[in-house]
This record gives C-alpha cells, structure tokens and sequence, in this order.
C-alpha cells in the first residue's frame, strides 16, 4: 500500500510541475504502430489474440495424478505471421532441478509434466520438437498468418503436489485446489512478443482472455467447484444437494447446500463409480477447480445488477473443523455486495464466487483459494482482499490495487 501512495504522490508532483515521465522505446514504437494512446486506451490498431478451450480432466486423488487432454483452437489476431507456438507448464514449478523463488521442500518436487500426445492441425507432431525450458514450452510451427487458427490437442499427465502449497496442491487427504493444471499456450503480444518470462512461483498471471469448456471426473462422494458455470449438476449430485444449490441460486438467504447429514450419509454427489463435472466459462484469463468429499458448503445469491435483476452466487466451501469460516458466508456476501453499489460500484461481473477453504491467498476468476485464519478480522480483511483481486486484476486484465482500506472497524 505504501509503495502505491509513493507512486501516486510522483506521478501528482511529476503533473504538477509539468514534468515528462521516462518511457521506454518498446512501448514508444507501440504508440507508432496505434497498437497502444499516450491516454493509456487501447490504440486504434489495438489486438489481442485468443483461444477456446477444451479441456477433460481425469484426477485420482488417491494417487493425486492428473491426467488430461487440452483441445485449443488458437485465434492470431496479430499484424504478425507466427512461425512457433510458446506455451505455460506451471506445475513445472515442482519439478526436480527448474529453478524456483518460492519455498518448496525438496521432497515434493518430482518428474513435472509428460506430455505424451500432440496433434497440431490433426497432424501427429513428435513430441521430441517440444522444447521445455523449466516451466516454459516451445515449438516450431509452420506459418499462421495475421487472422488464421490453428488447432492443437495435447495429452499430458502429472503428479499434482502435496506439500509446498504454492496456490494449488492437496489440502487434506479429501481436498485439493487445482490451478495452473493444463499446458496453455502464452500470451503473444504488441510489447514483447512471446511472454517468456519463467514462472518461479512469485510472479502474476499474465493470460489471453479466452473461452473454457472443462470436463472434470473424479470418484463417487468428491464434489466440485470451478471457474465457470456447471451445466450437469442435475447428473452429478444426489437429488435433495441439487435442489439446494438450485435454490441458492435464486435466494438471498444462506443456504446450506452440503451439511453435516448429507456428509455423514454419504448422499453429497450420484452414486457413480465416477462423476463428471461440466462447466462453460466465457471470456476469462484462467480456469482453477476444487474437490472434497468432507468439505460443508454454504451458499446465497444477490442482485449485483439492478437494471438487469442479474444475480450473483456466494460460495464458502470449507472443513466443518475451522470455525472461522462459518462466518466468511456473510462477509463475501457483503464484499459482492459493496463492490456492486459502493466501490467500484459496478455490477459484480461474475456468475459466482467460490470461497474454497485452502492452504493459501489466492485469486482465480470466481474462485478464492483462501486458508483459515485465527481470528474474525483476519477472516474479514482475507475474504474481502481476495475477492477485490478476482476482478482487479482477472477481470480487469490490469495491475491490481489493494482494496482493502474501505472496511471500518473490523465490518465489511
């Protein structure tokens, strides 16, 4: 916060005295091309490339491997002809020897991602071409013009962590938060052209905007949350949870969509061997899921949009064992509440928002990654920070302020 006010004090006096801000040529040649305006709006000539998604999701939480496949059909919607693809291999961040800032004890690191499959353009592609450099991947490809796709499907598998929690890995032996989970083709862009900056789990997410259509199958008794919209909850929970989740949708009070009973008797999801969880989201940076088969679930809906009656859903999943969190209901209930009418004062741009009881502070669109807390005004000032974040700066796609300092007194 200190080093925001710094800044705004600079920029204040640098407008004040008329003085000119150094700026650095890549972003100069950019205002040439009309890619980027001095006003910091978008250039005439602005573009951003794209992709939709389709990802299938096998997790075993018993073994914690992950194993899956990536359908992406890629948009160039550059002024450039590209001649290689550079993709993100985040879990890469536990693997043996890749260089890391985080903390990570050396008995949770292992073999990273296999990738054992790739046809691009329906076109088998050796996987010996594929280039990985830490959390890094790279590839040569034959020329994709400015306004052409192509398409790519990937197979891969791996270990998902479970110690060194660095904002995904296994909670408990029944809970997992899983980001970062898929290879994912990096942001190409007017400024720096392939991002190729490493993930050594300290950095932000930088991602294009694209479309997610996520399959996920776990066993019988795991539910799951993600980013997105679920389109088969009929199909996957037991009949009197769906009428519940169903209901919170539309209801302002607090629903108690998973309780004790349903746990205790085992009637949380359909009696499936496995079940699959379908989910759609639109236009967003990232896509992050969690699963439990002990975890309550808490939710309500509010009107975010008074013109359109558009609702949001508030979620708090979490281990009956922390009691903090059977208030964090009610404060992410008031912080989406106070972001639509009070600040920012604009229509909560998501469907829902997840509160998933984990081992950090973390944001992804419509889903927090948040770890109990000792006391009522740490759970409050946590709750409400994560979610300013999933709009600033997921839903934003810009740097993010810390939005914190509107809470008087310990009350959101």
């Amino acid at each position: 916060m200190k080093s925001i006010k710094l800044l705004c004090l600079m920029l204040l006096i640098a407008i004040s005295t008329n003085a000119q801000l150094p700026v650095e040529q890549v972003f100069k040649n950019a205002y040439q091309k009309g890619t980027r305006d001095v006003s910091g709006k978008p250039g005439k000539n602005y573009w951003q490339n794209t992709a939709n998604y389709k990802l299938k999701i096998n997790f075993d939480p018993s073994s914690r491997l992950i194993k899956g496949t990536v359908d992406v059909q890629y948009f160039n919607n550059s002024t450039d002809t590209l001649k290689e693809l550079w993709f993100k291999l985040y879990p890469n961040l536990y693997k043996k020897g890749v260089a890391v800032k985080s903390k990570i004890n050396e008995r949770d690191l292992g073999d990273g991602v296999s990738i054992t499959s790739v046809l691009l353009n329906n076109t088998q592609k050796d996987v010996a071409s594929l280039v990985i450099e830490g959390t890094n991947m790279h590839t040569q490809i034959s020329a994709l013009a400015p306004g052409k796709s192509l398409t790519l499907k990937i197979e891969y598998n791996y270990i998902l962590n479970k110690g060194s929690h660095v904002r995904t890995g296994q909670v408990d032996d029944g809970a997992h938060f899983i980001a970062y989970f898929f290879p994912r083709i990096a942001v190409y862009d007017d400024i720096d052209g392939w991002n190729k900056i490493p993930y050594s789990g300290s950095e932000e997410f930088y991602n294009d905007f694209c479309n997610f259509d996520t399959e996920i199958t776990v066993p019988k008794d795991y539910a799951v949350w993600a980013t997105g919209d679920l389109l088969n909850g009929a199909e996957v929970f037991a009949p009197s949870v769906f009428k519940k989740y169903e209901l919170a949708q539309q209801s302002d009070q607090v629903i108690d969509v998973i309780d004790s009973a349903a746990l205790t008797q085992q009637k949380v999801t359909a009696q499936n061997a496995f079940n699959t969880f379908k989910f759609e989201a639109k236009n967003v940076v990232d896509f992050a899921f969690a699963t439990s088969n002990h975890y309550l679930w808490k939710s309500t809906s509010l009107v975010v949009d008074p013109k359109t009656k558009r609702r949001t859903r508030v979620d708090a999943v979490f281990n009956p064992k922390h009691k903090d969190y059977y208030e964090v209901i009610g404060f992410a209930r008031k912080t989406v509440h106070a972001m639509s009418y009070e600040f920012p004062k604009w229509p909560f741009p998501y469907s829902h928002e997840t509160i998933f009881d984990g081992l950090d502070q973390m944001e992804y669109p419509m889903m927090v990654n948040d770890n109990p807390v000792d006391n009522r005004v740490d759970a409050i000032t946590l709750t409400d920070h994560e979610i300013f974040h999933t709009m600033f700066p997921f839903y934003m796609g810009s740097t993010r302020p810390n939005m914190v300092g509107w809470m008087k007194d310990g009350q959101p």
